[in-house]
């Protein structure tokens, strides 16, 4: 007959057996377990890796650029001498101050130019037939500039001629019934009134350009004529603040 086993437990060794079944287990859940990722590799930039870097300016300004000057202007255009096509009589060659009458202090300081170079239309009635000689001496100085640009343009036999410069009468501005109230640049002698002679107004929209590159400070292409208009101090206030 064989011995039995004793079915007594043996506290140490279960407690051997459990740590070894614990130990496999570990083991085991060890084995199933992914790898740490490697850390990223950097590459090298290629030429097509690259970043492209944009320099962005600033806007636009307010002022709008200036155009290109033109052969010659159209009928009813005006041009200042910054390139606006938009900038007033007023706004580029300065606002009048006062109408200059005949015998005044302010009159005394318009100069009477006798360029031979110049043709004058003195068209008014004596005594007033001086009156496009008559002007600021600002003008004197394109004007001289313009009668060369002019011959050089059309040739020798063709001129210049100031048919309204200074004007006492009050002849402009006539949709104004009162002439005390009438506003041109003529009655300070800053504007002139312009054609070529032998008269031929096709030539008025490239002599207003002539006149711009000549020193003039605002051209206005008036179709019989080509008004242009300087900026320079008035002589209204000349003598006196108060005028002439």
């Amino acid at each position: 007959m064989r011995p039995m086993l004793s079915r007594r437990r043996r506290p140490g060794l279960w407690a051997a057996l459990a740590g070894a079944g614990l130990a496999l287990a570990a083991c085991g859940a060890a084995a199933t377990r992914l790898p740490p990722l490697p850390p990223p590799t950097l590459a090298r930039a290629t030429p097509t890796d690259e970043m492209v870097v944009a320099v962005i300016g600033p806007g636009p300004t307010a002022h709008p650029t200036p155009q290109a000057t033109p052969f010659a202007l159209l009928l009813g255009e005006h041009l200042s001498a910054g390139g606006s096509f938009t900038q007033t009589e007023t706004e580029a060659a300065g606002p009048m101050l006062c109408q200059i009458k005949r015998d005044s202090c302010a009159f005394s300081r318009l100069v009477a130019d006798q360029n031979p170079d110049l043709l004058f239309s003195g068209g008014e009635p004596a005594p007033y037939d001086d009156e496009d000689h008559r002007m600021h001496p600002a003008m004197v100085m394109p004007l001289a500039d313009l009668a060369a640009r002019a011959r050089a343009e059309w040739g020798e036999g063709v001129q210049i001629m100031v048919v309204e410069a200074y004007d006492s009468l009050l002849d402009h501005d006539n949709v104004q019934t009162n002439p005390a109230l009438r506003y041109s640049l003529h009655f300070e002698g800053r504007s002139a009134d312009l054609i070529t002679w032998p008269a031929d107004e096709s030539r008025n929209g490239r002599l207003c350009i002539l006149a711009l590159e000549a020193g003039f400070t605002w051209v206005h292409q008036e179709g019989d004529h080509c008004h242009v208009s300087v900026q320079a101090e008035s002589l209204c206030t000349a003598c006196s603040p108060a005028g002439p």
